[in-house]
């Protein structure tokens, strides 16, 4: 299973998150290679949009994608 980690988008002039997939071997890295800092809770609810990481996406499909064994 994999988990969610979301940080605001500094790509983006609005408040928006952006949602990253978290590694399974250490929680303070995303599958883009990203590292991944505290969780804002300040102005969480000003957020105005939310997108998802395009390469933490398509390493989630990869993996998917791959026959399991068993």
């Amino acid at each position: 299973m994999y988990q969610m980690w979301a940080e605001h988008d500094p790509a983006v002039e609005q408040p928006s998150l952006l949602w990253h997939v978290i590694t399974k071997d250490d929680n303070a890295k995303s599958l883009c290679g990203r590292l991944l800092g505290a969780p804002s809770e300040n102005g969480s609810d000003l957020v105005q949009a939310e997108s998802f990481c395009g390469p933490c996406m398509s390493s989630v499909r990869q993996a998917m994608a791959q026959p399991t064994a068993g």
